[in-house]
């Protein structure tokens, strides 16, 4: 049951992160690294729902919400962080709650991962 509600959990994830992300850098796609790892995130997290089996998928997720966690950790304190009001970005105050929420997520999935690797 636990693996069934963490692969549930990264499908809709990867399928929400990448749209989210594509609406915010609609028409101004800056800075390459900065949404690139949100797609990898989404490949790493897609390709473990859809292509890998057993170990090797667990492996897969555990890297996948891992790096999620660690990218939506890094994105929320660096807009956190005070900077002069001359280079913030005007939708900080909109980002930061989806950024928590989906660090709070990618927590939950590796919490969900290790379960189930402790399951089994």
């Amino acid at each position: 049951m636990v693996k069934k509600i963490n692969l549930v959990f990264a499908t809709l994830y990867s399928i929400i992160l990448a749209i989210v992300e594509a609406i915010l850098n609609w028409g101004d796609w800056q800075y390459a690294p900065l949404w690139i790892v949100d797609y990898i995130i989404v490949i790493i997290l897609l390709s473990a729902v859809f292509v890998f089996k057993e170990n090797t998928q667990r492996l897969m997720l555990l890297l996948g919400w891992a790096f999620s966690a660690g990218v939506m950790y890094m994105v929320l304190f660096i807009n956190l962080e005070p900077i002069p009001t001359t280079i913030a970005s005007p939708n900080v105050e909109g980002i930061l709650p989806l950024v928590g929420l989906a660090l709070i997520v990618s927590i939950v999935g590796v919490v969900l991962t290790i379960i189930d690797n402790k399951s089994t």
